[in-house]
């Protein structure tokens, strides 16, 4: 009698491999055995931590012999994409100087760091729970939205404390 399994990255029925004792997970394609690999190798990473820093320390190392070949071979093998970063860049350049935004440099460097500019005043702030409609749904369930408001009559009781500075 032939046993069966379905395989965990593509989900499809396979007949086990006699060779493999124990339970089987995946098939033998190249894309199922890469997922398994993968896996493998992220599960060592988060288990063993003298594998994690021995590839930390070859990443790095890696990174220190490169200084910057590699992002220079990817442009020079990829001139459609370097073209099209190059216009696209052009665009966003206008559209800063166009409508700039208070406290952000005109330089488009990377768009994920913090601003100079000061966002929220600083100060006491209560966090409270913000009540939504209950018709109303949110995307992402585990998130927690809160509504600062400025706290006021422990300011001057507080501020000449330095345990809460």
């Amino acid at each position: 009698m032939t046993h069966y399994f379905y395989c965990c990255h593509c989900g499809e029925r396979k007949k086990k491999n006699p060779r493999i004792k124990s339970g089987q997970l995946y098939c033998g394609s190249r894309a199922c055995q890469q997922a398994r690999k993968n896996k493998h190798e992220r599960d060592r990473l988060k288990n063993d931590p003298d594998y994690y820093a021995k590839r930390k320390a070859q990443k790095a190392d890696w990174r220190t012999r490169q200084q910057g070949i590699y992002q220079r071979t990817y442009r020079e093998n990829h001139p459609d994409y370097t073209m099209r970063n190059l216009n696209l860049q052009k665009t966003r350049y206008q559209m800063r100087k166009t409508c700039p935004v208070p406290g952000i440099d005109t330089k488009i460097v990377k768009t994920d760091t913090l601003t100079y500019g000061i966002l929220i005043p600083s100060g006491l702030y209560e966090i409270r729970p913000y009540k939504t409609d209950p018709g109303k749904k949110i995307v992402k369930t585990d998130s927690l939205i809160v509504r600062l408001s400025v706290h006021r009559g422990l300011q001057e009781g507080l501020a000449g404390n330095p345990a809460f500075l």
